[in-house]
Parts: C-alpha cells; structure tokens; sequence
C-alpha cells in the first residue's frame, strides 16, 4: 500500500504556501507510476503558483518493489549524519514487515528484498536506476571511489553528492549533484568497463566491500561520515 497524507509546505523561494500529498509509503508493485515519478524526477515535486519556481518536498519514506527485490528507508540529505541509527530504523522496519513473526508468504517475499537505507532524491533515483541498468550497486559505489581517488580537485563538499544519471553506450554518466536543490554542479563519463574490472579484482576491493556492505547503507558516504556523526555535533 502506499500511504500518503496532506499537507501545506511554504516554498522556498517566496513563502507561499503549497498543498502536497506527502507520501510515506511507497508500494511501487501497486503504483508503477510513482517509480516511473522517481527516475523522471518529478514525483512530490510541485511549481510554485504565485512565483513560478519548481521544487520537492524531502523525502521521508519507505518505498517496497517486491518484483524488483528492493525495500528502501529514504530520508531527507540532511540527516546523512545520522545513517548509522537509520540504519538500525531500516532493519527492524523490514523485519517487522517481513521478519519470524510476519505470515510466511511475507516471510517468503522479505528474503528476497536487498534492503538499503538512501539520502535524498538523487540517492533513491540511483538505487532504482541501478536496478534498471543491471548494475550492482556495490560496484557502482566502489567506482565513485577509485573515480575520488583519481580527481585532484572536485566539486565534493557537504552540499554536493557523486551520483549515477545515466547510461549511454559504454559509457556512465555521473553527476556532481547539488544536495539541496538536485541541481547537476559537473558532469563526468567513465567507461563502464570499471565496474567489470571491480568486480573482477575482488582481492583489492575487498576492505572497501566489506565496509561498504556492513550494512544497509550502502553509498560511498559511509566511509566519508563517520558512525555517531550525529551524535558528536
């Protein structure tokens, strides 16, 4: 089921007030549109009437695709800090819809869902994209990493986010992406033949796997911000 609820959000360019169907739950089995929304980028997103300016409420939901394998906990950029204990939200919000206590075609189907945690719009539209793409998610993370590694001078900073946009022939294309307005800062293309020769050298990726897969945040982040960031500030 995909729930969902009124409410009146300010915009942010002239404070005039907006009515949105804020969803919480997203069941993309039941509501193909709403997955179709996420990757064109325009799902909870509304133009302002009075001074034309287009905009997105932050995400804050849980989105299931039982066909494509994914259970997804999806929350606001601005609680990156906090993706350990949001991490613990995700696990027991599955297992408690999925886990020893739930009927046992639930229990069937939540074996089955690789269950992530994400940070935005951009984020989310990446986790579904991958799955469109035939494209491992861990791979692709491990990728944004070498990619780091490699750039002298980026546009990486607290308000930006490496994240996949499309692919076009052999080719990925990957965008410096703004985190509070999803605008693109820089694009960049990379052969997709990095992610094969990741996976094909298991041996030198293996620590970087390991953290990156300890859990359900899996993003590139996770080895930028540390555990109990949160906490610390």
């Amino acid at each position: 089921m995909s729930l969902f609820q009124t409410a009146e959000v300010a915009c942010p360019e002239c404070g005039e007030k907006i009515a949105f169907n804020v969803n919480y739950s997203i069941n993309a089995d039941r509501r193909p549109d709403f997955r179709e929304a996420i990757l064109k980028g325009t799902f909870q997103r509304k133009t302002c009437s009075n001074c034309s300016h287009s905009f997105r409420m932050d995400p804050q939901l849980t989105y299931l695709d039982t066909r494509r394998g994914q259970f997804i906990l999806v929350m606001p950029n601005s609680e990156v800090a906090d993706w350990d204990a949001l991490e613990e939200s995700a696990t027991a919000i599955h297992t408690e819809m999925f886990g020893p206590t739930a009927a046992d075609q639930a229990q069937a189907i939540g074996k089955k869902l690789k269950v992530r945690v994400c940070f935005g719009w951009a984020a989310l539209r990446e986790k579904l994209l991958c799955q469109e793409l035939g494209i491992d998610d861990v791979d692709l993370e491990l990728a944004k990493l070498a990619i780091l590694a490699t750039l002298g001078d980026s546009p990486l900073t607290d308000r930006s986010e490496l994240r996949l946009g499309a692919m076009e022939g052999d080719e990925l294309v990957l965008g410096w992406i703004s985190t509070t307005n999803e605008m693109a800062l820089e694009t960049l293309r990379v052969p997709k033949q990095l992610l094969g020769d990741i996976a094909a050298d298991p041996a030198a990726w293996k620590d970087a796997r390991q953290q990156l897969t300890a859990g359900p945040y899996v993003d590139y982040q996770r080895l930028l911000v540390p555990a109990g960031a949160a906490a610390e500030a």
